[in-house]
This record gives C-alpha cells, sequence and structure tokens, in this order.
C-alpha cells in the first residue's frame, strides 16, 4: 500500500485525508463494487483543531476496533481507501464485494462505544468513480 497524508479543503472545511493511492491502475472494481462509509462523531469540542487533545486516544482505540471489524466482517472483500479527518468527525471509506457484511461494523463498533456517535452507508460504485476523484485531487507529489 502506497499512503498519502494531507490537509485539503472539502466542502468548506479544512480537513486531513489519507489516501491508500496503490489501486491507481488495476481498479477491482468487479471484484470490489461496492462502497461502505462510516462517520465517527467526536463527543468533546475540538478547540481548533481536528479532535480534543483528551479524547485522542479513545479516538485511536475506536478507529483501531473499527478497523478490525471490517476485516472480520469482510471476510477478505474489504479494502480500506480513504479516511477523512475534519473538525469533529473522522470518516472511513472502503470498498468490498464477495461475501463481505460490512453493514455488520458500524453496529457492532456502536455497540462496543455506545457514548459514540456512529453512522454508516454504502452505495454501489463499480468503477470506483469516487476513487478515482479522490486521486485525481490529491496533491501530486
Amino acid at each position: 500500500m502506497t499512503w498519502q497524508l494531507y490537509d485539503t479543503e472539502i466542502l468548506g472545511n479544512q480537513s486531513q485525508v489519507l489516501l491508500d493511492d496503490s489501486f491507481v491502475g488495476e481498479l477491482p472494481g468487479e471484484e470490489l463494487p461496492n462502497l461502505a462509509w462510516i462517520g465517527v462523531w467526536c463527543q468533546k469540542k475540538p478547540e481548533g483543531s481536528y479532535w480534543h487533545p483528551e479524547e485522542a486516544e479513545m479516538l485511536n482505540t475506536i478507529e483501531n476496533n473499527l478497523l478490525e471489524l471490517v476485516s472480520q466482517y469482510g471476510h477478505g472483500w474489504a479494502v480500506y481507501t480513504r479516511r477523512v479527518v475534519s473538525a469533529g468527525l473522522r470518516e472511513y471509506f472502503f470498498y468490498f464485494g464477495g461475501d463481505a457484511e460490512l453493514d455488520k461494523v458500524a453496529p457492532a463498533l456502536k455497540q462496543k462505544f455506545p457514548d459514540y456517535r456512529i453512522e454508516s452507508e454504502a452505495k454501489a460504485d463499480p468503477k470506483w468513480e469516487l476513487y478515482l476523484s479522490w486521486v485525481k485531487t490529491a496533491p501530486q507529489g
């Protein structure tokens, strides 16, 4: 994997993006035609940053649990492609297919961390058009 980390503006919000650009040139759209989004909202006001410093450890714990759950419910049919952090919100993006059950991830995460607002959505993106738009707008280095 080749990950890019950069700051940018998304929908008027200053954001930090972590993007896996290793799929450029070899999009697994037929095998992984769906895109899942999972959002985790911070509990504390970020006070001019992306998250409150006192909440950093918990947010990292939630993220680690999220990635473990995606691995568990992905059954080898899910890839982590992007994370976007803006003030008070962390968003995670996964392409999936096969027998992946990513619809179970957010409820399982919410069960582990009931005090956090956690939401998810999924949609078809068989040509990885959203991914290609992310790569196109990422800084070229």
